[in-house]
């Protein structure tokens, strides 16, 4: 699965959160990468200004999500 998925964005929670919006209004699923949420469902602590999302696509859709940046 996770071959089949590219990155598109890389930056704050804030932004991942407002592309994953603009992503569902053009009918593509993003996949929300959070490292804290991640993190912490782990057990692992990380500083809180580690504030790095990441917004996946699955390939076949990755073009046309690269129109919405």
């Amino acid at each position: 699965m996770a071959k089949d998925y590219i990155v598109l964005f890389r930056g704050s929670s804030i932004e991942a959160g407002r592309i994953l919006f603009d992503l569902e209004e053009i009918d593509i699923r993003g996949v929300l990468r959070d490292q804290q949420t991640s993190a912490a469902r782990s057990g692992f602590a990380i500083p809180a200004t580690a504030d790095e999302a990441q917004v996946l696509v699955h390939c076949v859709e990755h073009e046309k999500a690269k129109s919405i940046l």
